[in-house]
């Protein structure tokens, strides 16, 4: 069927591919709730699994410093009670 009109919905069809390629192209994109958004989902996905990411890993950090902080105090304490035991013992010269 050559040289036949593409119907109005083919056109339209046509339009509104040609009008998201050029938001795509000016940084513009639609999301899956078709709002106006600035990222592209995909950097939008990325950014969100990054931010929770980094969440989890801000967790574990302060897990690992009490942690470490836990063992500081023992160390600390050992320290004190081998002075202590220098202390009793008498000198030999």
């Amino acid at each position: 069927m050559r040289g036949e009109e593409p119907s109005p919905w083919q056109r339209t069809g046509l339009w509104a591919g040609m009008a998201m390629e050029a938001l795509g192209e000016a940084g513009l994109h639609f999301d899956e709730l078709n709002k106006l958004r600035v990222l592209d989902p995909e950097v939008a996905q990325n950014t969100t699994e990054l931010k929770e990411e980094c969440k989890d890993f801000v967790e574990k950090i302060g897990q690992f410093q009490k942690i470490v902080g836990g063992l500081i105090e023992i160390v600390d304490q050992l320290a004190k009670e081998a002075e202590n035991e220098k202390m009793k013992v008498p000198d030999r010269v």
